[in-house]
């Protein structure tokens, strides 16, 4: 009974301490004029080697720009990835039954107008695959784990631009 009473404080000084230190949500709007998704958009994402490269500029062009990319970028994002593979779980004989793909992405986010560089950084997104008898079928699923793994990137890599862009 007496941590019901305690609770309704308790959660009031947490809002108020939060509003004290500068928190602000990432894609608020109120309060300010700046519109996340708008600047989002302001972005020209340069091209990334290799097909991971090409998987995950697409899913970072469908989450910064739904609506297409603009005619002047105000902002641009140069991105790097790397790819490995590490076999798991392995059988008697010594074969791998699962692996892990792993993604890396180095990236720089420059303001056009001054070269000033507003964030970079490291992100990394892992996931795994079975590995089957098939070759057809592991193949596949390591094709399936690479698309996964790109989009998750491409989401980490759009969070950090969307705090570049609010932090200038």
């Amino acid at each position: 009974m007496r941590l019901r009473a305690v609770f309704p404080v308790f959660a009031v000084a947490t809002l108020t301490l939060l509003s004290a230190c500068g928190f602000r949500p990432l894609y608020a709007t109120s309060g300010d004029n700046y519109n996340t998704a708008a600047n989002m958009a302001r972005v020209n994402v340069a091209l990334i080697n290799d097909r991971v490269g090409q998987v995950t500029r697409n899913a970072l062009l469908e989450t910064l720009t739904p609506r297409g990319q603009v005619t002047s970028p105000l902002y641009d994002l140069k991105v790097t990835v790397t790819e490995s593979t590490s076999g798991q779980g392995f059988t008697k004989d010594n074969e791998a039954t699962i692996s892990d793909y792993l993604i890396k992405g180095k990236y720089e986010l420059v303001r056009r107008s001054d070269s000033k560089i507003l964030r970079k950084g490291n992100v990394r997104a892992r996931t795994s695959y079975n590995i089957v008898d098939s070759d057809f079928a592991s193949i596949e699923a390591e094709d399936a784990a690479r698309s996964d793994a790109a989009r998750n990137l491409a989401q980490q890599l759009a969070n950090q631009v969307a705090i570049g862009l609010r932090s200038q």
